[in-house]
């Protein structure tokens, strides 16, 4: 492997969706030298490239703002959104919804205006480790193979990448008995037999590609959402659906049951930027490990192909869609599961669900348990929290594995449950604030970030207006 470029840094983090955004955002803030890692060519993840636009998880259920950079994004997007892109910008406002590049632009410009160093269509691809400390890690750039040394290593990929390259312990989808946590707890699981999941292990969570439709009728298309339709409905017989050119692809498959058969068992659309525009959210492909090379070329395969049959679906048979048209799909796979960091600190779903307090919390959260079938198309398994938000401990933030590591977003260290609601857009961009700050004051305190005390970092997080 040929060098061809080595560069020094503070703090690197890796990955540039909206965790890895908020804990570089952070750490330049805090006064250290930050290189942000990004594979694509723009910022945001799947909010940049993935069209999932609405940002959920921004406050309590009983409505008070979680603040911090997370309020920040929120309002940028707002305004801008309102500006630039809607026609109605009380509905914009009020679904928090952003045309792709608006969250794009506005997470570049900030992390521009503090002084973070970026380097985009740049791939991980090794580490070096002494100890207990990453020393180095090599990309992948155009120009060949860059070292960049550091001091505190983030891991914002969503996968793990850093943290499995580094040799940390980690869970890949579901643990032994894990499902018994959603019975214990009276949560939904009406749609799937506990013989399903008896036993079930190492289950992710199905992958799915959003895209935005125009011309729909959002009052009625929306009317139908979460339902579950039979043949007969709206005159969609068992015949007319197996003449359609569909029938049986990927997630149409017809079964013994009187159920329209569809992806995700459901329609699911949420406002767009205008009043006629709905972004979809009915892809769906199980079996999938978005951390395995091949499974994941399966995965787009599968999904992308799918896209046209919803799309024809919807504008055949769903009414609200008669005269609707494709604008735009997103530009990568939505993966919501792979690897997590099993940390100092492994918060349960229990944990979640009950809303337990941590002396050393660093974030909250407040998102419904939202786990998508990982065996078919029940449209979801879980509920809502039993109080008002939950807190995430800093100790699911770090590893006594690689002492100089933090982790923020989707691989943070909790089970299978609590994933399902630490996962939204919302509280991945407060683990990543919680994150790049406390890079932030490894490197002023020369204290490794597994060894700092995450109550300290709680206070800094609070006087710098996150509400924890």
């Amino acid at each position: 492997m040929k060098i061809s470029k080595t560069i020094k840094k503070q703090v690197v983090v890796i990955g540039g969706g909206v965790a890895g955004c908020a804990a570089a955002l952070a750490a330049a803030r805090n006064g250290a030298d930050t290189l942000l890692i990004e594979s694509s060519g723009v910022l945001g993840g799947q909010a940049g490239l993935g069209i999932v636009t609405p940002l959920d998880s921004r406050v309590t259920l009983s409505g008070e703002s979680f603040g911090g950079i997370l309020k920040e994004i929120s309002d940028g997007v707002c305004m801008l959104s309102e500006k630039y892109c809607t026609n109605d910008p009380d509905e914009g406002h009020h679904w928090q919804i952003a045309a792709p590049h608006i969250v794009k632009y506005l997470l570049l410009k900030l992390l521009d205006d503090a002084g973070v160093e970026i380097r985009f269509h740049s791939t991980l691809c090794d580490t070096v480790k002494e100890g207990k400390e990453i020393k180095k890690i090599t990309i992948l750039e155009k120009s060949g193979f860059t070292e960049i040394f550091a001091e505190v290593f983030i891991d914002a990929s969503g996968d793990g990448d850093l943290l499995a390259l580094s040799g940390c312990d980690f869970s890949l989808g579901s643990e032994s008995g894990v499902y018994d946590t959603l019975k214990e707890n009276d949560l939904d699981i009406r749609h799937n037999s506990e013989e399903r999941y008896q036993g079930a292990v190492g289950v992710m969570q199905p992958v799915s590609i959003f895209f935005t439709m125009g011309g729909v009728d959002y009052e009625r298309a929306s009317a139908l959402n979460n339902k579950h339709l039979l043949f007969g409905d709206y005159g969609i017989t068992r015949e007319r659906f197996e003449n359609w050119s569909f029938a049986n692809t990927c997630g149409f498959e017809l079964s013994d049951d009187d159920s329209i058969p569809m992806p995700q068992g459901r329609v699911l659309v949420s406002r767009g930027t205008k009043s006629d525009v709905a972004v979809i959210n009915m892809s769906r492909v199980v079996g999938i490990n978005g951390a395995d090379s091949d499974s994941l070329n399966e995965g787009e395969i599968k999904a992308q192909l799918q896209l046209i049959a919803i799309v024809d679906f919807l504008q055949t048979f769903i009414p609200g869609f008669e005269k609707s048209y494709l604008i735009q799909s997103g530009a990568t796979l939505g993966i919501r599961e792979t690897r997590r960091l099993r940390g100092k600190y492994l918060l349960s779903g229990g944990e979640v669900i009950s809303c337990k307090r941590f002396d050393d919390a660093v974030a909250r959260g407040s998102y419904i348990i939202d786990l998508h079938d990982p065996k078919g198309k029940s449209s979801a398994i879980g509920g809502s929290i039993k109080g008002d938000f939950y807190e995430i401990p800093y100790g699911s933030l770090v590893t006594d594995e690689a002492e100089n590591l933090l982790v923020c977003g989707r691989c943070i260290s909790v089970d299978h449950i609590a994933h399902a609601s630490t996962r939204i857009q919302g509280t991945c961009i407060l683990t990543g604030q919680a994150a790049g700050t406390a890079a932030a004051i490894s490197v002023k305190s020369k204290t490794a970030p597994s060894l700092l005390d995450g109550t300290e970092v709680r206070k800094l997080l609070k006087a710098q207006g996150v509400n924890i």
